[in-house]
This record gives C-alpha cells, sequence and structure tokens, in this order.
C-alpha cells in the first residue's frame, strides 16, 4: 500500500481531511485542551503533595546514583584486575625462552 493511498484512507476517519489547511488550529486546541485534562486531573488525585513528591523522586535519584556507582566500581575493579592478568601473561610470554624451528 503506498502511502498517498494510506493517509487518504486515515484522513476519512477524522473529520478535517489530509489535504485540507484547516487542521493544524482545533488539532493544537484537541492536544493543549486534552493536556490541560490531564494536568487538572492528576493535580485533583495526586496522592502526595508536591514537596513530598519532589522529595521522593530526589532520594530515588540518588539511589540510582549510588547503585550506578557501585556497578562502576565493581566494572572498574574486574577491568583493573583483567589487565593485570593480561600484563602478567605478556610480560611472561616474553620473557619465555624463545625456541627457533
Amino acid at each position: 500500500m503506498n502511502t498517498n493511498l494510506f493517509f487518504r484512507r486515515l484522513s476519512g476517519a477524522f473529520p478535517y481531511g489530509y489535504r485540507s489547511a484547516g487542521w493544524f488550529w482545533p488539532m493544537t486546541a484537541g492536544v493543549g485542551l486534552g493536556l490541560l485534562a490531564g494536568v487538572g486531573i492528576g493535580v485533583l488525585y495526586a496522592p502526595r503533595a508536591g514537596d513530598e513528591t519532589r522529595q521522593r523522586l530526589r532520594e530515588g535519584a540518588e539511589r540510582a546514583r549510588d547503585r550506578a556507582r557501585l556497578a562502576a566500581n565493581r566494572v572498574r575493579g574486574e577491568l583493573e584486575s583483567s589487565v593485570a592478568e593480561i600484563r602478567e601473561h605478556s610480560r611472561g610470554a616474553m620473557t619465555a625462552p624463545q625456541h627457533a624451528p
């Protein structure tokens, strides 16, 4: 199905046509009203006060930061031990006697 045909069929489901120039402002108003209604309902039904919500978000972000630091430190330790093993292995290979074929 080509794109133009798809949009013509899709536009039949909406009151403003695909090629109509007057679709932008009604759509913008609808999105704006939906956004305002969503924010209003969210404020009315919010389980906590704004300060408490911000504090919980801050604490959650701090916990996530701490977990990320722990994971980074663990990975750093693993990388450092791997690098040390590789260095030891390469030193051993360099000091081992070479046998001529």
